[in-house]
């Protein structure tokens, strides 16, 4: 190992998907891990320095990073995080954590949605600086679903069962899909729609979840993390997202389902029917993305290792 990278992240005991990319990191580099840069030890156990900070969330462990690179001349790469998007109106442009942006040798954005919306806060020097040197890469799902994947299922175009979750986006997801559900059986077509709260039920209870539904339909934007559409995924199930939101763009438009309009019930109610009318081709297509790479941290720790700059043997 030729490198040794700290990582300070204050939430990482909350973080499930932290402990699959260090165990896949530990071959090529040596990590250490820091809640805050008052935890940096002085000196590695077998003398080396640490080579490279990796600050996993903008917000709360950049400024810790910058002051490690202005006292101890340490680089560091900066992830950013959903959470930091949700910080982001409050930051105004003196900030000193704009610093922490210019200062990172690496910019790691969660999606595209955060790079655009980043863009509009930043002076046109500043955003050319750190999208000069940035990269997306998105939040992983755990080893359970590419162990459970489900490339087909049955289903009757006759009834169309809608799967939407509560805690992402805005509370007007409801009352859209209810909306567009409401414009569908007009036109005499059978809807279900079923609501659950992700972060309440377990992976298999998920699971179940989704294979029981035809679409995972969340139309508001969404500030949140890409992994409850990439679990969608990896049931068959095709998803409608936000256009310009966390999952846009990740796929050509069509592949996996379709961006919506943002409270556009009657957009929300075309793609739904589109879909339909196209099911087995759009399930094609997702099987097709098996075993959805963007998400897979078998891939995601080969980026970071590029973002370390470390080269497999």
């Amino acid at each position: 190992m030729n490198i040794s990278v700290l990582h300070l992240y204050k939430d990482y005991r909350n973080d499930a998907g932290f402990p699959l990319l260090l165990e896949r990191l530990g071959s090529y580099v040596r990590n250490l891990i820091a809640e805050t840069a008052a935890e940096m030890p002085a000196e590695m156990p077998t003398g080396e320095t640490i080579s490279l900070t990796h600050a996993h969330s903008w917000y709360q462990d950049g400024p810790d990073a910058l002051r490690l690179r202005q006292e101890h001349g340490i680089p560091y790469v900066l992830t950013l995080t959903s959470e930091d998007l949700r910080h982001l109106e409050a930051f105004s442009l003196k900030s000193k954590r704009y610093d922490v942006l210019e200062n990172a040798e690496k910019v790691v954005f969660p999606n595209q949605h955060f790079q655009y919306a980043l863009a509009d806060k930043l002076s046109d020097k500043l955003a050319d600086a750190v999208f000069s040197r940035s990269l997306v890469i998105y939040d992983g799902i755990s080893p359970f679903w590419f162990q459970n994947l489900r490339r087909s299922k049955p289903v009757s175009l006759i009834h169309i069962r809608l799967l939407t979750a509560l805690n992402m986006g805005r509370d007007t997801t409801l009352e859209m899909v209810e909306k567009a559900a409401k414009l569908l059986r007009k036109q005499n077509l059978s809807v279900d729609v079923t609501t659950f709260e992700p972060n309440a039920l377990g992976e298999a209870e998920r699971m179940e979840m989704y294979r029981r539904h035809d679409m995972l339909v969340q139309p508001t934007p969404v500030n949140g993390s890409t992994t409850l559409y990439a679990e969608a995924l990896s049931q068959g199930l095709p998803v409608l997202y936000a256009r310009q939101g966390c999952f846009d763009g990740i796929f050509p438009d069509g592949t996996a389902g379709f961006s919506v309009m943002p409270h556009n019930a009657h957009d929300l109610a075309e793609k739904i029917l589109l879909i339909s009318e196209r099911y087995a081709t759009v399930e094609q297509h997702i099987a097709d993305l098996h075993p959805l790479h963007p998400f897979n941290w078998d891939e995601i720790y080969r980026q970071y290792l590029r973002v370390y700059d470390v080269r497999k043997s």
